[in-house]
C-alpha cells in the first residue's frame, strides 16, 4: 500500500517537473530566464526547456514594433518664440538582456529622451525652419535618440514631430509677413513682365525698322539700277544717232517752257526771277529743230511720242542762229511799239506769240 502511494506521488511530482521544464513562447515575444537570480538565457518563440525550481522566467517582452507618444511640450525657438510640440516614436527591443539590466524603465527612459531631443532640436532652429523643415528635424532627433539608446538594447525606427502650436499673436504677424511677401513677389513679377514686354516691343520695333530700311534700300537700289539702265540706253541712242544732241536740246527747251507754264498755273502768288537773255536762247533752241528727220527721231526714240510734239514744231522753217542785240540796236527798236516781235527768215515770218 505504501509502495503504491509512493509511486503515485513520485509520478505526480515527475509529471509536474516535466511539465514545468517546457516553456512555450508565443510568436512576437521573447523571454529572459534567470537561474538563482542571475541571467541564464533569452528564450525565443517556440518550445524552450528550463530547469524547474532552478530557472525562473524573469521577463517576457514583445519583440514587435512599439509606439511611444509624447504629449505637447513647451519649447523655445532660436528666435525666442514659444511653441508647444508633440511627437511620436517607433521603437523595438533587439536585446532583452540589455533592456533588462542596463536601463531601469525602458518606456520612461525613451519618453524622457524623446522630449529632450525635441526641445534641443527646436531650440536650434527658428520658427520658419521649424515649419518648413520638419523632415530634417525628424532625422536629427532620430540620430540623437539612437545615440542615447545604443546600450539599452533598443532600436529606434522612426521619429515624427506631431502638432506644433504657435501663439495667436505670432500667427497674425506671420500672416502679415506672408501677405507682404506675396505682394512683393507680385510687384516684382509685374515689373519683370513689363520689362520683358518693353524689351519685346523694342526688339519688334528694331526688327521692323531693319526690315523697312532693307526694303527701302532695295527699292532705291532697284530705282537706281533702272535709272542707270535708262540713262545708258538714252546715252546710247543719242550717241548712235547723228542728230542726238539736237534732240536733247529740244527736250531741255521743252521742259523749260513746261516748267514756266506749270508755275504760272499755280493758284498761289509767286515771283519768278529769270534772265531775259535766257528766254530767247530757249526759243532759239526750239526753232533750231527744223529738220524733219529730227522730229521723226524724237517720235521713235524714248524721248517722247509723236503725239506729244506740237504741230507747229513738226515743219519749222529754217531760222538764223540767235544773235544778242547790240547797245545801239537796243536803243533803236526796228519794230513798231505796239507790234509783237517777229523773227524773220528767208521765206516765212514766225510770230512768237502764236507758239
Amino acid at each position: 500500500m505504501e509502495a503504491t502511494i509512493f509511486s503515485i506521488v513520485f509520478a505526480l511530482l515527475s509529471g509536474t517537473y516535466i511539465y514545468r521544464s517546457f516553456q512555450i513562447i508565443e510568436e512576437g515575444q521573447i523571454a529572459l530566464v534567470e537561474r538563482f537570480g542571475k541571467y541564464q538565457k533569452t528564450m525565443e518563440p517556440g518550445i524552450n526547456i528550463v530547469l524547474p525550481f532552478l530557472d525562473r522566467v524573469a521577463l517576457i517582452q514583445s519583440s514587435r514594433e512599439q509606439v511611444l507618444e509624447m504629449s505637447p511640450q513647451p519649447c523655445t525657438t532660436s528666435d525666442s518664440v514659444s511653441v508647444s510640440v508633440s511627437g511620436v516614436m517607433y521603437w523595438q527591443v533587439t536585446d532583452l538582456k540589455q533592456a533588462k539590466y542596463n536601463i531601469e524603465n525602458v518606456d520612461k527612459s525613451l519618453s524622457v529622451s524623446l522630449a529632450t531631443q525635441i526641445q534641443t532640436q527646436i531650440g536650434r532652429c527658428d520658427l520658419d525652419n521649424i515649419i518648413g523643415g520638419q523632415e530634417r528635424i525628424n532625422e536629427e532627433i532620430l540620430q540623437g535618440i539612437s545615440s542615447d539608446t545604443k546600450d539599452w538594447g533598443i532600436r529606434v525606427l522612426r521619429v515624427r514631430l506631431g502638432e506644433i502650436t504657435i501663439p495667436t499673436s505670432v500667427l497674425l504677424s506671420m500672416e502679415k509677413q506672408k501677405a507682404a511677401e506675396i505682394e512683393k513677389k507680385a510687384m516684382i513679377s509685374l515689373s519683370e513682365g513689363e520689362k520683358t514686354s518693353e524689351i519685346k516691343k523694342a526688339e519688334a520695333v528694331a526688327l521692323s525698322n531693319k526690315v523697312l530700311a532693307e526694303s527701302e534700300r532695295q527699292v532705291r537700289l532697284e530705282q537706281t539700277e533702272a535709272m542707270a539702265l535708262s540713262i545708258e540706253r538714252i546715252a546710247e541712242a543719242i550717241a548712235n544717232h547723228p542728230h542726238g544732241q539736237d534732240a536733247v536740246q529740244y527736250l531741255l527747251a521743252q521742259k523749260y517752257l513746261e516748267m514756266g507754264q506749270a508755275i504760272g498755273q499755280s493758284p498761289s502768288s509767286k515771283v519768278l526771277f529769270m534772265d531775259p537773255q535766257s528766254l530767247p536762247g530757249a526759243i532759239q533752241s526750239l526753232l533750231a529743230m527744223t529738220d524733219n528727220k529730227i522730229t521723226e527721231v524724237i517720235a521713235k526714240k524714248p524721248f517722247g511720242e509723236s503725239s506729244n510734239i506740237p504741230p507747229a514744231l513738226r515743219n519749222l522753217p529754217e531760222v538764223k542762229p540767235f544773235r544778242t542785240p547790240t547797245s545801239k540796236e537796243k536803243a533803236e527798236p526796228t519794230n513798231p511799239p505796239n507790234q509783237p516781235e517777229v523773227l524773220k527768215d528767208n521765206d516765212n515770218d514766225l510770230d512768237l506769240d502764236n507758239l
